[in-house]
């Protein structure tokens, strides 16, 4: 009685190491110079809600109030009281806006992600 070579079952043996090793050569020779810039690398928008698209926080003490609506759970009549707010007194913190009315923990828990206070002076219009 003569044995029959079995076939390799697909995606084992010599072959597919070959076109394994080949597939991996032709993503190297692919891939860009040089290391890949993160996304706070690069250039994010000065100002605008186009800023969350890039990864970069809006300041709550220098963003209007059309950029502040963006934010989930803020709507005009928020972004009017955050306007208030930071013209009586700056936003030292994030947690700071709890103290506008309308804004309580949860509203902050959504939002606080998406802000990040700088040691700029905040922008009133009167």
């Amino acid at each position: 009685m003569s044995r029959v070579p079995r076939p390799e079952p697909v995606g084992q043996g010599p072959a597919a190491a070959a076109f394994a090793v080949a597939a991996a050569l032709w993503l190297v020779a692919l891939a860009p110079a040089g290391p890949t810039p993160s996304v706070s690398a690069t250039a994010a928008p000065a100002s605008g809600p186009a800023r969350l698209l890039f990864g970069a926080a809006l300041d709550p003490n220098r963003a209007g109030a059309a950029t502040l609506e963006v934010l989930p759970g803020i709507g005009p009549a928020r972004a009017a009281a955050i306007l208030a707010a930071r013209c009586e007194h700056a936003f030292a913190s994030v947690s700071d806006l709890e103290r506008v009315p309308g804004i309580g923990s949860h509203t902050l828990e959504r939002i606080a992600p998406m802000l990040r206070v700088s040691g700029a002076s905040p922008t009133c219009v009167q």
